[in-house]
């Protein structure tokens, strides 16, 4: 007796389209879930005292410098966090797949735009419609991207909580910059954030710039050698 199998029913583009918003909704929950814990610890003087005393034992003999030069421990601080997450960030990106988003939303635009000038209400609907099918697909690939940054997350805490521990202990706070030789670096930088905070972001920034266009250059011309050998083979045969 021959056991009947019942066909199997295709998932509905709208089922696999609610399963990726859930999906996207719980990764950003627990990001902003990280955030609120890692902003609360910050704020928390004694949390954060007890922290960096802790992570003292380990940066303090590598960057410390016996509180000699502090700047340069903030920068290399900076280059170190902007390194570290700029690795994991670019290897998690599928940048082939996010230049053809970017070039589809340009040409969608174009498209947009001059159904919006001639008032086409049918084909304004149309793309609108298309318009939320790629903002999903954005969302996926961010996604993607995000989620070792949430495990570099924790990492980060603990530098700022040493950072913040070895500046409250420094036997001077004021220090010199190409703009301004008498510089209070634990004082607020137009208001929103010390001097030291900006100066380790943009260090940060900087070098995770940096080594994310090496990383791009190299990985780049190796899939270009490798797709011109593997075409040359092609040819041969």
């Amino acid at each position: 007796m021959t056991e009947v199998r019942k066909p199997v029913k295709p998932v509905a583009p709208q089922t696999t389209q609610q399963n990726a918003m859930s999906k996207m909704m719980r990764i950003n929950m627990i990001y902003m879930f990280m955030s609120i814990i890692t902003l609360m610890i910050i704020t928390n003087a004694s949390m954060r005292d007890y922290i960096g005393s802790a992570m003292s034992f380990v940066f303090m003999p590598l960057v410390g410098f016996n509180y000699r030069l502090p700047l340069l421990t903030i920068v290399l601080m900076g280059a170190v966090i902007g390194a570290i997450t700029s690795i994991p960030r670019y290897f998690f990106t599928d940048w082939i797949k996010m230049g053809r988003i970017q070039n589809r939303m340009r040409a969608f635009n174009k498209v947009y735009n001059e159904a919006m000038k001639s008032n086409q209400r049918d084909k304004l609907q149309k793309l609108q419609k298309m318009r939320m099918e790629m903002s999903m697909e954005q969302s996926q690939m961010s996604m993607s991207t995000m989620k070792p940054l949430m495990v570099l997350t924790v990492f980060t805490l603990l530098v700022f909580a040493w950072l913040y521990y070895f500046l409250s202990n420094l036997p001077y706070q004021i220090m010199a910059f190409p703009w301004d030789f008498n510089i209070n670096i634990a004082h607020d930088y137009l208001s929103f954030s010390p001097y030291w905070v900006v100066a380790y972001f943009f260090t940060s920034l900087t070098v995770g710039y940096c080594v994310t266009m090496i990383i791009k250059y190299f990985d780049f011309s190796y899939k270009i050698r490798k797709y011109e050998r593997t075409l040359g083979n092609e040819n041969n045969n």
